[in-house]
């Protein structure tokens, strides 16, 4: 557990030179992932999206064996590649290292743009290597000319940006596949997390018991006490 904690630190330290974080927009919020360590069907269906558009660029190398991978075909020894100079992070902590809200807003919120070498630009990314992978899916997208904010001078990453071409999923379906993707990555750099979960309700449970009994004892044992002084 240790060894994974400080892999985690690294990866973070490790990836910030080269794929430097720092939006370009004051006052973005990250979204919400709705994640959910339970829900194995979605979890199934995250890593199933990860082997067919992920698994070619990014390593899983921290993952050494699992079912959930092997089924979805996802390979575990493969090696990284390099994209215009850069080398893709392994993702296997990713979600510790970033956090599920950071990669879920990062993977829905592209949008053109010429100036770069990949002709996309990311909202709380600048600089980017990826390459939009995700667009055939999603459409593209443009940034809007003149955002709103609200009264704190906050704005999610929708209001900054506007569709100009559909993909193949509906936005719903594509929402749904990105959180399918975060959930299975979730679940990489914590696969026992929701076993973890379960036991400590069972831990706690038996805390709970052991206190009323041991308090209960004091009250006996007190008991005499009291009535020896007397």
């Amino acid at each position: 557990m240790m060894k994974r904690h400080i892999l985690t630190i690294l990866l973070v330290l490790g990836s910030a030179s080269l794929w430097a974080e720092g939006s370009n927009f004051e006052g973005l919020q990250l979204s919400s992932a709705p994640v959910n360590v339970n829900d194995m069907a979605s979890i199934k269906r995250g890593a199933k999206f990860f082997a067919g558009n992920c698994s070619s660029c990014h390593t899983l190398t921290y993952l050494r064996y699992d079912k959930v991978a092997k089924e979805a075909g996802i390979p575990t020894d493969n090696k990284p590649i390099s994209i215009n100079g850069v080398t893709p992070p392994d993702l296997s902590l990713e979600a510790d290292a970033r956090g599920v809200d950071w990669i879920y807003t990062y993977l829905q919120s592209f949008y053109k743009d010429p100036s770069t070498p990949s002709g996309v630009n990311n909202l709380i990314f600048p600089g980017t290597a990826m390459p939009a992978i995700l667009a055939p899916y999603q459409g593209e997208q443009v940034l809007v000319e003149k955002p709103v904010y609200d009264l704190l001078h906050e704005v999610q990453w929708y209001d900054l940006v506007k569709p100009v071409k559909q993909g193949s999923m509906k936005p719903e379906e594509f929402e749904q596949a990105v959180n399918d993707l975060v959930n299975f990555l979730a679940y990489a750099a914590e696969p026992f997390r929701a076993e973890q979960e379960r036991i400590g309700f069972w831990v706690l449970g038996f805390l709970v018991v052991l206190f009323v009994l041991m308090y209960l004892l004091k009250k006996e044992y007190w008991k005499d006490v009291e009535k020896n002084q007397e």
